[in-house]
């Protein structure tokens, strides 16, 4: 009931206006697409983490952290400001400019991604000694993977920018696991001698491959006519200027999802790196709620702020911060209390030693949830600039905890270290809506309606 007040509420902001009416349709399309990817996601990890033991998922989840952190180099940035250049482009009907930025961002990133790839190669060559037979093969399908998946993304972004954002998310977000799902499952079953983490990432390098295909077959069909016969306009400088910002804030993100599965895994052993990413699974789910409420509630935040109408941002604002905490209190409670069952029962008797740091990276994805729309919000009023140094100031605080705590408390520490992070710059944006827009992103506070009033008049 809460739920279909909260979404009554946003969508009485889109009545008489077909735009913002658009936008809650593709905001929700986008909900129910970042939901069948958690599925997919969980659905993946569960096999793999059955199929591959401890260890054998813990090479391939640490092949794929690096991976992740290799495609901030491998993406240069592009992929953002090709959705951002796109879309100004089609509203102004620049169909040469268009034309040119589809072009220039994909040679961009098809020389960055494959120079990422051949260093890595490079690198790899050298520690060949060093590494396990497993380790050397998954890595380097990895690396063969990391162009693939860099150039599939700048075309799922290039869509996203025509107006295209649920089949745009669609082919980055679902169907390289459902591929690699649906080529894992079977392989695992009928052939236990391949459950090896190099096939699980040979699974990942074709369905990479099916998806760069399928997606720039769907670019080509979305592409306006128009700008397939327009002379080539570039902005070549501009853009190259406009794509470190973007490279900048991703590397981040980048760093502050996955510096502690590198760093683990640097530290600690295979063993621990397979525990620590169950936990990290099932801990993404308690804030699952918040990506949702995101997709659907940052185009509202961006117009009632424009407005200045803040009686009615503040409303919706609480209303969406209780619908996310509604999702996230029961998950959370689940796993602190009844982690070590849950994760027996799902992933196996192998990872039980998953259930403390599961408990608590939920403790700090809870309190992500309960605060966590200060980040949309602060983003959508034009202050991009302090996100990004939040998340920054996250991201190297986030190294300094993990290589204080991880060498003394292992998995336990990389929890913590995460943890931490999260809650303190989510912490930090919470204080800077109070003070700099008069706005409190808290689920039960029920004095605001009067405060707001008092305040306004």
């Amino acid at each position: 009931m809460r739920f279909k007040s909260w979404l009554n509420h946003v969508l009485a902001q889109s009545r008489g206006d077909g735009l913002r009416a658009r936008l809650i349709r593709g905001g929700l399309g986008s909900a129910g697409v970042q939901a069948l990817s958690r599925v997919l996601a969980l659905a993946l990890g569960i096999v793999l983490a059955r199929g591959l033991g401890a260890e054998g998922y813990g090479t391939y989840a640490y092949a794929f952290a690096i991976m992740s952190l290799l495609m901030v180099a491998a993406e240069a940035g592009v992929p953002t400001l090709l959705l951002r250049e796109v879309a100004a482009a089609h509203g102004q009907q620049r169909w040469g400019l268009l034309r040119g930025a589809l072009i220039w961002s994909g040679q961009l990133v098809l020389l960055a991604s494959a120079s990422v790839s051949v260093v890595g190669l490079l690198v790899l060559s050298v520690m060949t000694e060093s590494l396990s037979a497993a380790q050397l093969y998954t890595t380097l399908l990895m690396l063969l993977v990391l162009p693939l998946a860099a150039l599939a993304k700048t075309i799922a972004r290039a869509m996203q920018g025509l107006d295209r954002v649920v089949i745009g998310q669609a082919v980055d977000m679902l169907l390289r696991p459902l591929l690699v799902l649906l080529g894992v499952g079977p392989l695992f079953l009928f052939a236990p001698a391949l459950r090896q983490p190099q096939y699980a990432m040979a699974a990942q390098l074709a369905a990479a491959g099916i998806v760069l295909l399928v997606g720039w077959w769907m670019l080509s069909r979305y592409q306006p006519a128009a700008s397939r016969t327009e002379s080539v306009e570039y902005k070549s400088r501009q853009w190259l200027r406009s794509a470190l910002p973007f490279m900048l804030i991703g590397g981040a993100g980048i760093i502050n999802n996955q510096a502690d599965i590198i760093m683990l895994g640097w530290f600690g052993s295979a063993v621990d790196v397979g525990i620590y990413r169950v936990a990290v699974q099932g801990a993404t789910l308690v804030a699952f709620g918040l990506q949702a409420a995101n997709a659907v509630v940052a185009p509202q935040f961006a117009r009632l702020y424009a407005q200045g109408d803040m009686e009615k941002l503040q409303r919706l604002v609480t209303a969406s911060a209780r619908v996310v905490l509604l999702v996230a209190l029961p998950l959370a409670l689940a796993f602190v209390f009844a982690g070590g069952t849950i994760v027996t029962w799902v992933f196996g008797a192998e990872y039980t030693a998953s259930h403390l740091p599961l408990a608590i990276l939920a403790l700090g994805q809870l309190t992500v949830a309960t605060i966590g729309l200060t980040g949309p919000l602060v983003s959508m009023a034009g202050f991009e600039s302090v996100v990004s140094k939040a998340i920054w100031v996250s991201a190297l605080l986030n190294i300094g905890l993990n290589l204080f705590l991880i060498p003394i408390f292992g998995v336990t520490g990389a929890a913590a270290s995460t943890a931490i992070t999260v809650s303190l710059w989510h912490g930090f944006l919470f204080v800077f809506a109070k003070k700099e827009m008069n706005i409190i992103v808290f689920p039960i506070n029920s004095f605001i309606r009067k405060k707001v009033t008092n305040e306004s008049g």
